[in-house]
């Protein structure tokens, strides 16, 4: 008898939405259905029990040289059951597209479209037993290269249980090569999919076979799973829903904890909540032995989902034109509620560890956070677990600019509340002392990243004094990068980007400041360490160029401990030639301005380097004096108006680490 499609089979195929990523779908449609087979068939015959019901699932692979191995390519899926088969009313189902014959129970009336969207063809053969008691069966193969099916009967079979058998074959190129390759997975994503079958006591028995292998996997659940059920029914709306707490002590079967929101007994998406509940991370398994499962249930979820049951029509937020339904987010936002209070004592504990953690970072590594416990704990408490320092640094920085940018608009909202007269005197008051304390507060932190800051420069600094493992000591770039960016000036580079004040906190303040940059901006000429220009404060004016400067620093930096110096290349002299040049009124800066001296200008000198033998042995033939601590020399040269300072490395360091101690002290550090 030949049968046709009441609708167009290409079509129905073409717009079943099926990601290639989920090749397994095909057959989790096919399993289902013989499960609901089964129940057909417990409830049209006494003498068949649910737990009477038999499938088995064989895996198709490819031949290969070597007998019994599961590396061949799988192919596709033998499913067979002892179900209610192929009757006339299944096969008349079955050649309805959207049949409503499963309506009851969930089914869609398009779950085989997925066995042609990701095979070539199937063959189904079903033995079944008709109303008269006796035994029938029926032949055919169902693919996209026909528009008909041969369906082939036969009547008063010799037949004596009811089986059927349906072969997905040839697995197209697009999904074959997302196929899992090993049984042991496929049978872990079946035990998933199903999952809800497998807990009832009367789930008929589902085995899988691989070459020689054979899993029953009703077993498989209840060895691998010790299974500790609760559940807890919840309202959102006035929709109801069951959410049932596992723990699974199986670690194959998952490496995470999840929800599975479950649609007519199907899992139809996952959840990882490790995403979502914040304390909850992949180390409770190792530290309890046991994930955590969630299973969501609801008839609002079986009226919602779609076509393909691989989605929800739920929306995820509530929209104001369908009041009475809730959205995604507000039941997973519930569920999860229960969900950690489950898991409360575990959470808690984590919770505790975690805070006491941040804290710690806070006071001894990082203090300039501190304000944040007392002003937005909540923010701080979403950090999740476990976290490295680098990524709680970075946590912590984003919490403290969403409160400085908070504070920031609270102060506005508070002088033009205060401008229009909207606000009492009383109300000012009470706003501008919880403002004020924090606006000062967050002040303090700012302040707190600054002296941070400077310890770390500190600490490069000593870093980059110490002899390197090749047993040579960093060139002096590394300490020039250090104190003044190279091949920059002060016009091009943000205030922070220099640390002068490892020599002279006055150094920040000064007019014009250029690095490694040559006379009049020409290549040949001499480039100078640092340049530090400034006219007097009553006159500086970026436009003033015919000022003269009243002040000129020059810094002139060496290679740590170098010992080479002579009488005609040291640093003492380079700084003189330097001051020279410029006292000839005929040199200009790296803008092509000119450097403006007069007889008042003071020129401040300063050679960065070690005292070696070399360079101790320039200084005792000059009137250098020494400075208290033996680290350093002066003298001043009244042709040149000049005060020349030789710094040690060590003495830079010391000073800096004086100057800077006692805001270290207030601040903690003290490493």
């Amino acid at each position: 008898m030949k049968r046709r499609f009441s609708s167009n089979l290409q079509g129905k195929v073409r717009n079943f939405n099926l990601p290639k990523n989920q090749p397994l779908v095909p057959l989790y449609e096919a399993i289902v259905n013989s499960i609901n087979a089964i129940d057909e068939r417990t409830q049209r015959d006494p003498l068949f029990k649910r737990e009477d019901g038999k499938i088995t699932i064989e895996i198709v692979r490819e031949k290969t040289l070597l007998p019994n191995s599961e590396n061949g390519t799988i192919l596709g899926f033998k499913i067979s059951d002892n179900g209610i088969g192929f009757t006339d009313e299944n096969m008349a189902s079955f050649m309805e597209a959207d049949s409503l014959y499963k309506e009851r129970i969930g089914g869609k009336g398009i779950g085989r479209f997925s066995w042609l969207k990701a095979f070539s063809s199937v063959h189904i053969t079903s033995t079944y037993r008709n109303n008269d008691n006796t035994f029938a069966s029926r032949d055919f193969d169902f693919s996209l290269d026909q528009g008909t099916i041969e369906d082939i009967i036969k009547e008063d079979t010799e037949g004596t249980e009811n089986i059927t058998s349906v072969q997905l074959k040839e697995y197209k190129k697009e999904y074959s090569e997302y196929v899992p390759k090993q049984s042991d997975t496929i049978m872990t994503r079946i035990l998933q999919h199903c999952f809800i079958y497998f807990l009832s006591s009367s789930c008929p028995e589902i085995t899988l076979l691989d070459v020689e292998n054979e899993f029953i996997l009703n077993k498989v659940f209840k060895d691998k799973f010790s299974i500790e059920e609760n559940k807890r029914i919840f309202t959102v709306g006035d929709k109801t829903f069951t959410l049932l707490n596992i723990k699974i002590n199986d670690k194959v079967f998952s490496n995470k904890n999840t929800l599975f929101i479950c649609a007519n007994d199907r899992l139809v998406d996952t959840k990882n909540l490790e995403k979502i509940i914040v304390d909850l991370d992949s180390n409770i398994f190792e530290k309890l032995g046991y994930w955590y499962l969630g299973v969501l249930t609801s008839d609002y979820f079986n009226q919602n989902v779609d076509m393909n049951r691989l989605s929800f029509t739920i929306p995820q937020e509530r929209s104001d034109l369908l009041p009475n339904y809730p959205s995604m987010g507000e039941i997973i936002s519930a569920a999860c509620s229960l969900i950690t209070e489950y898991l409360g004592d575990y959470l808690d504990r984590i919770n505790k560890l975690k805070m006491e953690r941040i804290q710690k970072y806070t006071s001894e590594m990082a203090p300039q956070y501190r304000h944040l416990h007392h002003y937005v704990r909540d923010e701080i408490a979403a950090i999740k677990p476990g976290v490295s320092d680098d990524e709680l640094d970075d946590e912590l920085y984003r919490i403290k600019r969403d409160l400085e940018n908070k504070t920031k608009n609270e102060c506005n909202d508070l002088m033009k509340n205060l401008e229009k007269g909207s606000i009492s005197t009383e109300e000012y008051q009470k706003q501008f002392q919880e403002t004020i304390q924090k606006v000062s507060d967050v002040n303090m932190a700012a302040l707190a990243d600054y002296v941070i800051h400077r310890k770390i420069i500190l600490n490069l600094l000593k870093q980059g004094l110490n002899i390197k493992p090749d047993g040579k000591f960093n060139l002096e770039k590394y300490l020039h990068q250090l104190i003044y960016p190279m091949r920059s000036t002060s016009d091009e580079i943000p205030y922070e980007s220099h640390n002068l004040w490892l020599i002279d906190e006055k150094l920040s303040f000064s007019q014009f400041i250029s690095s490694d940059k040559p006379f009049n901006n020409n290549s040949k000429e001499d480039r100078i360490d640092i340049l530090v220009l400034d006219a007097p404060v009553v006159m500086v004016d970026s436009e003033n160029t015919g000022t003269a400067y009243d002040s000129i620093t020059i810094f002139e930096l060496k290679r740590p401990m170098r010992d080479d110096y002579n009488m005609e290349e040291n640093p003492i002299t380079q700084l003189m030639d330097y001051a020279e040049k410029i006292k000839s009124k005929k040199v200009k800066d790296s803008y092509q301005r000119p450097i403006i001296v007069s007889d008042t200008t003071k020129f401040y000198l300063y050679a960065i380097c070690d005292i070696t033998p070399s360079l101790e042995r320039i200084l005792n033939n000059m009137p250098f004096m020494r400075t208290p601590d033996n680290l350093g020399a002066y003298l001043y040269n009244a042709n040149l108006k000049a005060y020349i300072e030789v710094i040690s490395y060590d003495k830079l360091k010391n000073d800096s680490e004086k100057r800077n101690k006692i805001l270290f002290d207030k601040l903690g550090i003290y490493n």
